[in-house]
This record gives C-alpha cells, structure tokens and sequence, in this order.
C-alpha cells in the first residue's frame, strides 16, 4: 500500500500469521466465523474459478500514493497487464517484462504465473490479482471477531458480488502492519471489479474497474512497437 513492492502480498502474509494466531486464541469463534462466512467464501470462489476461462479486457484505475490506470487482458493460456510503457506478458513458454522501450524474455517456470513482486513491479503495489483477493478474504473469515458483509453493486457497468470485511485485530497486540478492513467485489463473470483497503497504519489503496470488455486487443500480447527485446531464454 506504499511504494515498496508486493506490499499487498506481504500484507497477505502477516494476515494469514495473524489468522493462525487466532485460531488458537479463540476455537469456538473461530469457527463461528467460518461457519457465517462460508456461503459468501463458496460464491467468491465460483466466481473467480470461472475467470480462468475467461477472455476479456479489464482496465482499472488505481489510487494509493498516486493515481494510475492498469489495464489486465486475458485470453487463455496468455494474459498480459499493461501500465503506461510498462508490460507483463505471460504465455504459457515464457514471461516478457518492459520497462519503456527495454523489454527481456525470460522462461516461464512459474506454474501459478508471476510471482506478486513482478506483478507489483509493473502494475505498482496497490494493484491485486482476484487470487490474492480470495486469500485475504479467506484469511480475515478465520481471525476472532471479524465480520464479513456481503452486497450487491454495479461496477463499469458491471453486476458485482462485494465482500465488506472489518475488526481484523491481532489478538496478541502486535505493531506490525496489518489491514484491518477491506472490501473486495467480483462480478458475476469471475472479474475483480474492486478492491479497497486500510491497514492498522492508516496507509489505504483501492482499485476499482473503469472499462470492460469481453475482447482482447491481439497486439497486447507483443512488445510495444519500437521497444529492444532482449532474450534470455537459455539456449
């Protein structure tokens, strides 16, 4: 939610800590809130299993420390995120990372896609994949004491699912950054409509859909014209 990169993932992390912590400080609440949570868990989930699938242009406007626009394409197996002259095209053979008019190939030995600190290096911080998404929404469930609210909202004319999740407290007092509330929406597709946080320092991000189609722009997937291609496929 700062400028450093994967700070959302890492804010993931600290919840997921936070999580285990609770469950051992609290059983019965716990399980409680896993109890209340689990139909809305089950739709999010259905939603985001489908996105997969799925063929469309997403473009997102980002606010945090400054304001941005990223735009996600998918047309599987390939997808691409584009941020100004940045670019993060992934197939399933390779990765092509631009940074202006210098771009590098390299192997894609990821098989869950890039990793959260090369999404973050193009797309900046504050922006979350729907996966991360559904980890921090699955995390918050088992934390004592937290509620999660499910609505209904359009979004770039879109109908969307919305989770509203508040009270995540570390049941020990910890000082490290934590988020202690967030909401997240996936329309009816699987699409990351929004997402909004806070964290117990007051830093806040939020990154909502502005335009969407169910269409890809072929040249997406290329590097931007007049850009070097270095390969550093080995041979």
């Amino acid at each position: 939610m700062t400028s450093s990169r994967g700070r959302v993932a890492g804010l993931l992390l600290s919840l997921t800590a936070v999580a285990a912590l609770g469950a051992g400080c609290g059983v019965i609440s716990t399980v409680q809130n896993a109890v209340d949570t689990a139909g809305a868990l089950s739709e999010f989930a259905d939603r985001l299993g489908k996105a997969a699938a799925l063929t469309y242009t997403a473009e997102y406007t980002i606010v945090g420390a400054e304001q941005a626009s990223v735009t996600l394409a998918q047309q599987p197996p390939r997808s691409v995120l584009v941020n100004g002259d940045g670019r993060l095209i992934t197939t399933p053979d390779s990765m092509i990372i631009c940074d202006g008019g210098e771009c590098q190939r390299t192997p894609n030995n990821a098989s869950t896609g890039p990793d959260a600190a090369m999404v973050a290096g193009v797309a900046g911080p504050a922006f979350i994949t729907p996966e991360l998404a559904l980890g921090m929404v699955a995390a918050a469930a088992i934390v004592p004491n937290t509620d999660v609210d499910t609505s209904e909202r359009t979004i770039a004319g879109q109908d969307s699912l919305c989770a509203d999740v508040t009270g995540i407290k570390d049941p020990q007092g910890g000082t490290d950054e934590l988020l202690q509330d967030f909401s997240v929406c996936v329309t009816d597709s699987g699409v990351l409509a929004s997402f909004t946080g806070t964290s117990n320092t007051g830093t806040h991000a939020s990154i909502e859909l502005v335009k969407f189609a169910d269409s890809v722009d072929e040249r997406l997937f290329a590097p931007p014209a007049n850009a070097t291609l270095t390969d550093l496929t080995p041979r």
